[in-house]
């Protein structure tokens, strides 16, 4: 696991080298760089595999140079495929682009993000899930690319435009290819980049889940190699050289990734609390599965003096705002972990969405069968006349309107919320520009079944703007790896090779409850999904926090004052709290980097 930055052009070396060093903390074992006037090419080391070899990034031969931020799990077989020795993953991904070119990347299995550059050309590559980042920009005659935006911003000035706040409040972040830098932009997940010396930008998508065939018919069949499949993930994400562990929520899929991994070698699991929330708190329920799979458990408790000091730091590293409230106690969580000497945990991010298991799914397959009644002009007329902030009003408009219903999990404003909210003009339907890529990808594959098409857009959304960046941001901000068994490629195709009707019947994830039958008490297995939550609202409002919002209104006029009073005492009783998190987080990143 690394950090890479890069220049292609004329340069200041003291001024790139500064750039690079933004980068320390995603890899404190080991740093290089190489360059001459044209370029300049890092590469921080976290040190996970093969942790006594000496540091070989960037690697450099001839006119070509090759940089990698993560882990090809498969590189061994790959080694075998080419012929050669399998001394790092880096070398095998390096000798595989050698031999195939570009469609090297088509064989990796794994997490990464490649930078490549040859004859002055730059090629990005990103994981097919988008769990590594990579950003890149065209400044002043050169091309600048790194893991995280801080890197490029002490190279050139955050050029931010209001344009980017409609995205973010619908989807709780910027979403790919976007950033609040309207200069800079993200590799979309399972995408090339290529930009030639003339600064001619090209992208390519070389892998889309969407193309998987559907070639298991039957229940048991999918069961059967869903089963193997998470098995052989787990197993192949057992790093054998670094202590490692696993986030144990007390749920089922972080219960049944932790048991997957405890059967295979002694295992850490950890956990997080809230003294006074019972209400919130699943330590008793990590606890039981602790036990049952024989880990050294340890349990942490959060308090709102802890999510105060967190908060702070978290501003620190956050590049631009992100409004997942269930960042703050996962960066106090993986602070504890990093104490404990581990450089590697798993999750069990992804099972909701391969699987099925948000209650709101089967919410929408239900609404989605209004759009085959015939006379619903009146319906249409009546919903348009009686507008209600609530998310249910917006569904039901969407499908008699004939208009996408299901915009992804991570969805948060609607946009007549944002209308009301916001001193812009914000058209209907607005939201769906953010993702009309996708949609015109899945309207062009052959697949037409709504849970695939929700599956899908929550890949892309729910996972890869929202969990997967916070998981990343939180856990390298430590110098921990996290690892997510459930995105393996192979798994992932294993689950859309799966028939839809039969994907349709194991919703609330029905597969993956069968599979945990194996490892699992029945308690832990069958207990109502409670959900992530905790009161962070409340805290914030205790301490005054929320002040920050009219303090950024009254200087940039964001909102209409009469909304955003409604909204702010609508939160005083409970409601729309997610909603408040993300102005509040964006008020106080637009207050430290806007002044």
């Amino acid at each position: 696991m690394c950090a890479i930055f890069g220049i292609v052009g004329k340069y200041d070396t003291t001024q790139a080298q500064g750039a690079f060093e933004t980068l320390t903390h995603r890899g404190v074992d080991e740093s290089n760089a190489i360059g001459n006037e044209q370029y300049f090419l890092g590469v921080h080391r976290l040190a996970i595999t093969a942790i006594h070899t000496p540091h070989i990034q960037p690697i450099q031969k001839e006119n070509l140079l090759f940089a990698m931020n993560g882990e090809v799990y498969n590189y061994r077989t790959l080694a075998h495929e080419l012929g050669i020795e399998a001394k790092s993953d880096t070398q095998v991904a390096f000798a595989a682009y050698q031999q195939w070119g570009d469609r090297f990347v088509e064989k990796l299995r794994g997490m990464f993000a490649i930078a490549i550059i040859e004859n002055g050309t730059v090629k990005l590559f990103r994981d097919p899930f988008g769990k590594k980042p990579l950003y890149y920009t065209i400044h002043d005659g050169q091309i600048i690319f790194a893991s995280e935006l801080k890197a490029i911003h002490s190279l050139k000035p955050l050029e931010f435009t209001r344009e980017v706040i409609p995205g973010y409040l619908s989807y709780q972040a910027a979403v790919t290819p976007s950033t609040f830098d309207k200069n800079v932009f993200q590799v979309g997940a399972g995408y090339q980049v290529s930009i030639t010396q003339t600064h001619d930008v090209s992208t390519h998508q070389y892998f889309s889940v969407l193309d998987t065939p559907v070639t298991l018919n039957t229940k048991e069949e999918a069961i059967d190699q869903i089963h193997q499949k998470l098995i052989d993930s787990v197993i192949l994400r057992l790093p054998a050289e670094v202590k490692y562990g696993a986030l144990l929520s007390g749920g089922l899929d972080s219960s049944l990734i932790a048991a997957l991994a405890a059967s295979n070698a002694p295992l850490h699991t950890f956990s997080i609390g809230y003294e006074g929330y019972e209400q919130h708190d699943e330590r008793p329920y990590a606890a039981r599965v602790a036990e049952h799979i024989g880990s050294t458990h340890h349990a942490y408790s959060f308090t709102k003096e802890n999510f105060l000091e967190t908060m702070e730091k978290i501003l620190v590293i956050l590049d631009e705002p992100f409004s997942d409230p269930a960042m703050v106690p996962l960066f106090y969580l993986m602070e504890q972990i990093h104490k404990e000497g581990i450089k590697v945990v798993l999750t069990g991010d992804g099972s909701d969405e391969l699987f099925l298991g948000y209650r709101t799914y089967k919410e929408y397959l239900d609404i989605e069968q209004l759009s085959n009644l015939k006379h619903k002009n009146w319906l249409k007329t009546y919903l348009k006349s009686h507008f209600s902030m609530h998310k249910e009003w917006e569904w039901y408009k969407r499908i008699l309107e004939d208009k996408t219903l299901f915009r992804s999990s991570a969805e948060l404003f609607t946009d007549l919320q944002q209308n009301k909210l916001l001193k812009m003009n914000i058209k209907d339907n607005h939201s769906l520009d953010k993702i009309t890529a996708y949609i015109q990808e899945f309207e062009q594959c052959e697949r037409k079944a709504p849970v695939d098409w929700y599956s899908f857009l929550d890949l892309k959304i729910q996972l890869g703007e929202v969990f997967l960046r916070k998981l990343d941001r939180i856990s390298m901000a430590q110098s921990i790896e996290a690892r997510t068994p459930f995105l393996d490629k192979e798994l992932v195709q294993t689950v859309f090779a799966s028939a839809p009707e039969l994907r349709i019947e194991q919703i609330s994830k029905g597969w993956i409850k069968e599979i945990a039958k194996t490892y699992l008490p029945e308690a832990i297995i069958h207990r109502k999904k409670k959900g992530f939550n905790y009161p962070y609202l409340e805290w914030l409002q205790s301490s005054n926090e929320l002040e920050i919002i009219l303090t950024v209104q009254k200087k940039f006029k964001l909102f209409n004052d009469n909304q955003l009073k409604w909204l702010l005492l609508e939160g005083e009783q409970g409601r729309f709290q997610h909603q408040i998190f993300s102005l509040y987080i964006l008020c106080k990143w637009m207050d430290r980097k806007l002044g």
